[in-house]
């Protein structure tokens, strides 16, 4: 695969917008439809968790009803598709042994031999995010 120029990456983040307005009449085409979806899925995380999940929400009474609680915007239901990017609460130990189990089945190894990669991550996902800010004036 040939790599992406530095010129071509800023290009494109600076063309990209926000669309406020959508024509409910036309919709986005199934072969492009399915390369966004495989984008989503392909998405990075780290250590490969993903703790989210898209929910692609067809059904017009659904979309209607979640107006409301996305500030009543239009795009809701007048998009061609609408995504929804749920992002797990509480994930934790259960969730990171489950990943590991998976990662364990798919690489033909034993669990016990990522004991040092789950303490890494367990060590990233159960230490607090701290931030602190001061006044710098």
């Amino acid at each position: 695969m040939k790599p992406v120029n530095n010129e071509t990456i800023v290009r494109q983040l600076n063309w990209r917008y926000a669309t406020k307005k959508f024509d409910p009449n036309r919709k986005i085409q199934a072969p492009d439809w399915k390369t966004l979806e495989q984008a989503l899925v392909l998405s990075a995380s780290s250590y490969g968790l993903q703790p989210w999940r898209f929910v692609v929400v067809e059904n017009p009474d659904v979309r209607a009803k979640l107006r409301p609680a996305a500030y009543n915007q239009p795009q809701i239901t007048d998009a061609s598709h609408l995504v929804v990017f749920a992002h797990r609460v509480g994930f934790g130990t259960a969730d990171i042994d489950r990943h590991l189990a998976r990662v364990a089945d798919v690489r033909n190894l034993p669990v016990e031999s990522l004991t040092g990669y789950r303490n890494a991550m367990l060590g990233a996902v159960q230490r607090p995010l701290v931030v602190e800010c001061r006044d710098q004036r």
